[in-house]
């Protein structure tokens, strides 16, 4: 009989969008992470600190403006996606537009920041030729906002790969031919247009074609309108994207360098990891939305528990890789240059214990319509990260300082939302409080134990322990509920 009931959660699971389009999404990732980071890498190590930190500021310049540029409506047209049933053509019309105008306003904003922020004239002309990625990257922004909610991440995942090796093959031209960082950011944005044009071939579906986006009347009130109606969406995605790269803005400004250099290639880590909760909270969303429309509450709080388990177990064994092989990976990927970025690294894991939950809290609480209430504690979480900041950073000239602001930041964020979930009865006060309990004693305890035991036997220790939890909660939970999650909705 339980052997039975497994034996068709299992093969729900596995026939399930939600899985399948995450399975494409991770696949994809690993490939897209893999040549980004080793086109990072490479960079790092071809090019002088200072033409590296100039490299750095400018890229954030523009990854600071293009997450803010796409106005965070792609969350919103997912939605209107799924509600609108009569004319999905003009939706997407009105959304591939606004995305390209709202692209070039941006790149134009970047320009101006670049240059109040900054007097250098390498970084200025950096940030020229990066900013305008910002207008090919909203399009592409728009298109895979539509293959989510079309549930065809396979396109995405297939396009982004493609862009990526390109990537990594602009930069290993420099073992032959070196040439200078600004020819070979001129040669990285010329690999985003080739990806664009890809994106429009065949990321686009067969009904529709670029002749009916570039026909499409749109107007500036139409733009206006669409915005002041979403703006807690731009609020919401503006901030998630402002938490991790002002940080490097504020760096440049109040530390060195070579703290500049030592907090990117941490991050560089730090974001391969980010990658995973980011897919399976986006593909999961438009899941939300649907049983929400249904409301269809307990197979949404199903859905939601076990993949907050899965999140969990997997930022415990994220997080104890990391404390346990954090200066091998900095010598192994960046040579003995940044040897002592491995600290900075183990600080900035405190925040990925909490990072995954919160994206999927904002998911559900988004898919509820609660998106106000989510950009309140957006807005929340980030003015406590900067007023840490720039008090700590007062008093102490410190990456950790950026570092524990960060944490803090979110650790309150994650409470916030624990506090409404409880109140919308997604979550009890009990798996709130025992979460926190788990994560308190886990990073006591593992600290604690590194200092007397083998880093590496003590790692794999933690990943046994962690799959046996793992394998009896999904048996525990199926003998409970007895219904799965990932059934057809």
């Amino acid at each position: 009989m339980q052997y039975n009931l497994l034996k068709n959660h299992m093969s729900l699971l596995i026939k399930s969008s939600l899985i399948k389009n995450s399975l494409w999404g991770l696949t994809s990732t690993v490939l897209q992470t893999l040549f980004l980071s080793l086109v990072f890498v490479l960079i790092s190590r071809h090019y002088t600190t200072i033409n590296f930190a100039n490299y750095l500021i400018a890229t954030t310049i523009y990854q600071l403006l293009v997450g803010i540029s796409s106005m965070g409506l792609g969350t919103w047209f997912i939605r209107e996606f799924e509600q609108e049933l009569n004319d999905r053509k003009n939706l997407i019309s009105r959304f591939l537009k606004i995305q390209f105008f709202l692209g070039l306003l941006f790149y134009t904003m970047s320009i101006a920041l670049i240059f109040i922020l900054y007097s250098e004239s390498e970084i200025r002309l950096l940030g020229i030729i990066l900013g305008a990625n910002i207008i090919f990257d909203n399009v592409i922004y728009a298109l895979k906002s539509l293959n989510i909610a079309e549930a065809k991440q396979k396109k995405t995942a297939i396009i982004m790969v493609i862009d990526a090796f390109a990537k990594l093959l602009v930069v290993g031209l420099l073992f032959f031919v070196p040439f200078s960082i600004t020819v070979l950011c001129i040669l990285l944005v010329a690999v985003r247009v080739l990806t664009l044009n890809i994106f429009v071939k065949i990321g686009i579906q067969s009904d529709f074609g670029i002749r009916d986006l570039w026909l499409y009347k749109i107007t500036v009130a139409d733009i206006h309108d669409q915005v002041i109606k979403n703006w807690r969406f731009i609020i919401i995605t503006g901030v998630s994207i402002v938490f991790w790269r002002s940080a490097t803005i504020i760096i440049s400004k109040f530390l060195s360098a070579d703290d500049l250099a030592t907090y990117e290639v941490a991050y560089k880590i730090l974001s391969i990891f980010l990658l995973i909760p980011v897919i399976v909270s986006s593909t999961v969303f438009p899941e939300f939305v649907k049983l929400y429309a249904k409301n269809d509450y307990l197979r949404m709080r199903k859905l939601y528990k076990i993949i907050f388990s899965g999140y969990t177990i997997f930022s415990l064994i994220s997080y104890a890789f990391i404390q346990s092989f954090s200066e091998e990976i900095m010598i192994f990927v960046f040579s003995n240059k940044y040897s002592l970025s491995a600290g900075c690294l183990q600080e900035m894991f405190l925040t990925f214990l909490v990072f995954p939950s919160v994206l999927l809290q904002a998911s559900i609480i988004v898919a509820m319509k609660l998106e106000k209430l989510d950009m309140y504690f957006n807005i929340v979480a980030l003015t406590l990260n900067f007023a840490a900041c720039f008090i700590g950073l007062h008093y102490f000239k410190s990456l950790s300082v950026i570092n524990y602001s960060i944490f803090g930041s979110f650790l309150v964020f994650h409470l916030i939302q624990d506090i409404l979930l409880i109140r919308l009865k997604i979550v009890s006060i009990t798996h709130s409080i025992i979460f926190y309990i788990i994560l308190a004693v886990f990073v006591a305890l593992y600290n604690s134990a590194i200092m007397v035991l083998n880093p590496a036997a003590l790692f794999f220790g933690v990943i046994t322990i962690c799959s046996i939890i793992a394998i009896f909660h999904f048996r525990t939970y199926l003998k409970i509920n007895g219904t799965s999650p990932f059934q057809k909705v």
